[in-house]
């Protein structure tokens, strides 16, 4: 019986007669891409000296190649640091993939690397950093091929490059998320309280909440500065004549931003999504999650110019781009999300989560002339558009079916997190614990993706493309990263024949690098030697530390807690002094926690109550736990068989106003209690009243 993977390479061998393929030998098609530091302001608000920039810019400059071409791209390393490029979407050899450690080496200070690959697609791509949060600092750029006879007419091709920025480093960003995942709620103004669920009429749900002990939606994690098309808050991006036909190539080249897409008032005609072709769809508007591109055909009208709007899914800004002249039409205004709105889990199951038995539908991407990926069809559209498009409503323009009978691999990957100690992770491990998914070459590969969090996850897997199983069975779309919605699930299968090893990982950047991501292995792949060397030295191995802390000073008690913190383990130093019966009266705590879920941790150390006149220094194990309505509890127990229970319990009354509870009763010893009211309009500071064991004093609090 012929196998599976000769009879996918025959299917392709005969479509690609049919349609057309690349030509064995393209012209070479150079590029010179120079990475500096610098200084720059996107925001129109602050410079700043930190931006990291290719050929001098932010964005990169677009790189354009026709399919069959020969790409020969040189990387320079000006920086102080090593560099990184990987070709987002694009097929090719593992060891051009651009991903350090993995399987590309670094570019390290003051050297250059040149990328050699054949072009074997052609659509709409991009390339980024893949070293740190580089990509967050501006290094990113728009990636074009033409196919080499045209596949529909357009007479135009636009770029429309979608990104966020932050006036804040980038690392900065990342520390202040891990010392609290709602530290940028307080800049964007977002905080969920007690008096705004009740003003919305909504404090069942608040209730609810806190109940099942899971806050609100998460849309964002970050707090922009800005929001960019083509590195500009708001801009002409092209101005044409009236009746040309634009194909815009939209790119979400943000770090952790999706956007909802919308232009003049018109809906927009879809012609391909991932550099995929698909049957044309109207949409009012596109869910675009990071790292996904779109193309849209637009004729530009008479006299108007007209804008195309991408507002960040968390609502806190957007940005402009228009198109033609003459009187402006504005894309509509996209409403607030809802604070305190309640999920409808019933319609968060996106597409079949999981089947039995070998896969009736995919493609043979055989290394890869691309000829499965027929772009040929007309930029029209029929039926009526799509509120607000998705996968689930994507129908590729040629069949995706695979060859009956292929063995088939498959795979549960439950998306994780914690999004107040701010860890990500996969199938309950971060990629430092768990880093390889191992393949064998030939099968079909299903990876069912089980979203756990509050947060859309875009996932992304290098070096192929994957058909999104939705309604559309056999014509199921390709892509090459899928946005797996809140609580929802989905599932993709590729056919595993591209050898090498490739990151599979969350496009969200501070996901990804928070431990959400897997490199996919396949078993006959041998890496070189160089790159067996380098993988010894990947950062992804590495669980990184973070410090926070707080002081507090009141004129009836002092106090100051540091906390040292990895993905699953934290190191916490309490103290605390003030009266206690009109005596001197101080206690501390140092306690290391090994957590086992967002809920529940294991805790040993030392405690110590006392004073001038007695010293009770005590050895303590035990456990903590998450209980409802988000009360945290320690139930620990002493070298000496002594019980303590701690509570604690955050109420944020408004967006502004805040109470903290907390209270210890230890067997023998008096309880000891303590409640604030304070104002605190940052994450930062706050200062207001507080009651330490019967008396009041006031003062203030630091983090940091």
């Amino acid at each position: 019986m012929m196998s599976a993977k000769l009879s996918g390479g025959i299917f392709a061998v005969v479509l690609g007669f049919l349609i057309g393929t690349a030509p064995a030998f393209g012209k070479v098609v150079r590029y010179e891409l120079t990475a500096t530091k610098g200084t720059a302001n996107l925001s129109g608000k602050a410079d700043v000296d930190w931006a990291l920039m290719i050929n001098g810019g932010i964005p990169a400059p677009t790189l354009e190649f026709v399919e069959g071409d020969d790409a020969e791209i040189t990387v320079h390393n000006k920086l102080t640091e090593e560099v990184s490029i990987h070709w987002h979407g694009i097929l090719l050899p593992p060891e051009m993939d651009g991903v350090a450690y993995v399987n590309t080496p670094p570019i390290v200070a003051g050297t250059s690397f040149t990328f050699r690959f054949k072009i074997r697609q052609h659509g709409t791509y991009w390339y980024h950093s893949h070293t740190k949060l580089q990509e967050q600092k501006g290094i990113f750029g728009a990636l074009v091929i033409h196919p080499r006879v045209k596949t529909f007419a357009y007479d135009k091709d636009v770029v429309v490059l979608l990104s966020d920025w932050s006036d804040e480093n980038a690392d900065d960003v990342m520390k202040n998320l891990r010392k609290d995942g709602d530290y940028y709620l307080y800049k964007k103004n977002s905080l969920r309280s007690w008096f705004g669920a009740a003003r919305a009429g909504a404090l069942g749900t608040y209730l609810d909440n806190e109940w099942t002990r899971m806050g609100g939606m998460d849309l964002s994690d970050v707090g922009y500065d800005a929001f960019l098309i083509n590195g500009k808050r708001n801009s002409q991006i092209y101005s044409g004549k009236p009746g040309e036909k634009v194909r815009l190539r939209i790119i979400n080249a943000a770090a952790s931003s999706y956007f909802h897409l919308a232009m003049g008032q018109e809906p927009m005609r879809v012609v391909a999504a991932d550099g995929i072709g698909i049957e044309p769809v109207l949409a009012k508007e596109i869910l675009i999650g990071m790292a996904e591109t779109y193309d849209v055909i637009f004729e530009i009208p008479q006299d108007k110019n007209t804008e195309f709007r991408a507002t960040a899914q968390d609502g806190s800004g957007f940005a402009s781009g228009w198109i033609g002249s003459g009187e402006r039409i504005a894309a509509p205004q996209k409403a607030i999300p809802d604070l305190y709105g309640a999920m409808d889990h019933s319609k968060m199951n996106h597409g079949p989560a999981q089947h039995g038995g070998a896969s009736t539908s995919e493609p043979d991407h055989s290394k890869m002339d691309h000829s499965k990926m027929n772009h040929a069809q007309p930029p029209v559209a029929a039926g009526a558009p799509f509120e607000s498009l998705t996968v689930d409503n994507l129908r590729s323009a040629a069949s995706t079916a695979f060859p009956k009978g292929a063995r088939t691999y498959d795979l549960k990957l439950v998306l994780g997190g914690d999004m107040e100690r701010y860890v990500w992770h996969i199938n309950g491990k971060a990629l430092h614990e768990d880093r390889t998914i191992e393949i064998d070459e030939g099968d079909v590969v299903r990876f069912t993706f089980v979203n756990d969090t509050m947060m859309h996850h875009p996932m992304h897997l290098h070096g192929h493309f994957f058909r999104v199983i939705n309604d559309s069975g056999d014509f199921s779309p390709l892509k090459h990263t899928v946005d797996v919605p809140p609580h929802g699930t989905r599932t993709i299968e590729f056919l595993a024949n591209e050898p090498g090893q490739w990151m599979l990982h969350c496009h969200n950047l501070y996901h990804m690098k928070t431990g959400m991501g897997r490199v996919i292995k396949y078993k006959s792949f041998t890496p070189t030697p160089a790159m067996a060397e380098h993988e010894k030295h990947d950062p992804h191995l590495h669980d990184h530390l973070y410090v926070d802390g707080s002081l507090t000073a009141a004129t009836n008690h002092a106090g100051a807690k540091l906390k040292l913190s990895k993905t699953w383990d934290t190191l916490e130093l309490n103290l605390d002094s003030g009266g206690l019966d009109s005596r001197e009266h101080a206690t501390g705590d140092l306690l290391y926690r090994r957590w086992y879920s967002n809920f529940f941790n294991v805790i040993a150390g030392a405690s110590y109550f006392g004073g001038f006149k007695e010293d009770k220094t005590r050895g303590v194990v035990g456990v903590g736990y998450t209980l409802p309505l988000l009360v945290q509890s320690n139930l620990l127990v002493d070298h000496k068989g002594m019980l303590q229970l701690d509570l604690e319990k955050h109420f944020q009354w408004t967006s502004v106003i805040f109470s903290d509870f907390e209270s210890t009763f230890r067997q023998t010893e008096r309880p000891e209690f303590g409640v604030s009211l304070m104002y605190g309009p940052s994450w930062s500071w706050a200062v207001g009243l507080m009651v330490k064991d019967g008396e009041v004093g006031a003062g203030a609090q630091f983090k940091f």
